[in-house]
């Protein structure tokens, strides 16, 4: 079966994101901190959120994503408590400041020094 990629480009004219089969996306974000900013859903990933007060790390699994109107949602699972929920991203924003990211194990342990 053939997919037809869908992608999003973004106001500046940028790639943001693409589908790259059913279960894989890539999202283009300086919070997607994966090997080719892919993600797969069920496979595990860790996420980093920035609180008030510290940070929160935890071991999540990717459960799906969906992309509507400039925002990209993804739906997590936490490994540890099961609780799940979404973390979502605009597309358009083209900043550096972000309040989670999500990496994998390939692209942590392959960081520049």
């Amino acid at each position: 079966m053939t997919m037809a990629k869908k992608t999003y480009i973004n106001s500046s004219g940028r790639k943001v994101l693409e589908y790259v089969s059913t279960v894989s996306i890539m999202v283009d974000l300086p919070n997607i901190l994966t090997h080719d900013k892919i993600l797969t859903i069920n496979m595990p990933y860790l996420k980093l959120e920035k609180r008030v007060a510290g940070n929160d790390i935890a071991a999540v699994r990717l459960i799906d994503f969906e992309d509507k109107d400039g925002i990209v949602s993804f739906y997590v699972q936490e490994l540890k408590s099961k609780r799940t929920y979404y973390l979502s991203a605009n597309m358009d924003y083209e900043g550096d400041m972000w309040m989670w990211s999500l990496s994998d194990f390939e692209a942590l342990t392959t960081l520049p020094e």
